[in-house]
């Protein structure tokens, strides 16, 4: 079973060229995408509880293996096309994990910004993975 998560928020960027070379000034990340829940009560009395719909056949690593894709940063790369694209890249959003699209045809992308593809497991946000800034 796959599908149901939602895709992940892509990251806004506010950048400047500079000499030919794009520099990030301000970046806001997005937002995880929520995973599918399903509730094993549905009664109006009590809250019901929810609980993660599991499958070994979908193992949750960042996209690389059929999973929930992982947010795209400034300029990492990845091969994988339910990973969002960087924004140097093109900052797309990633596709849905292949089971999700082949059982269910559950096609939730993540957002422009390079946010990560869904699977059962919501897309991670994009955003930016760099080093140390100087103040």
């Amino acid at each position: 079973w796959a599908g149901g998560g939602g895709g992940g928020g892509g990251a806004t960027y506010i950048f400047r060229q500079k000499d030919g070379i794009f520099e990030p000034l301000l970046i806001a990340a997005g937002g995880g995408g929520k995973a599918y829940l399903k509730a094993q009560d549905n009664s109006l009395d009590d809250a019901p509880l929810e609980q993660f719909e599991n499958s070994t056949a979908v193992p949750g690593v960042n996209g690389r293996t059929g999973a929930a894709g992982g947010g795209g940063g400034w300029q990492d790369e990845s091969l994988l096309p339910q990973a969002g694209k960087s924004l140097l890249e093109g900052g797309e959003g990633g596709q849905a994990c292949p089971q999700a699209l082949a059982k269910l045809q559950w096609t939730t992308s993540g957002g422009f910004g390079g946010g990560g593809g869904a699977c059962t497991s919501g897309g991670g946000g994009g955003g930016y993975r760099g080093k140390p800034a100087a103040v």
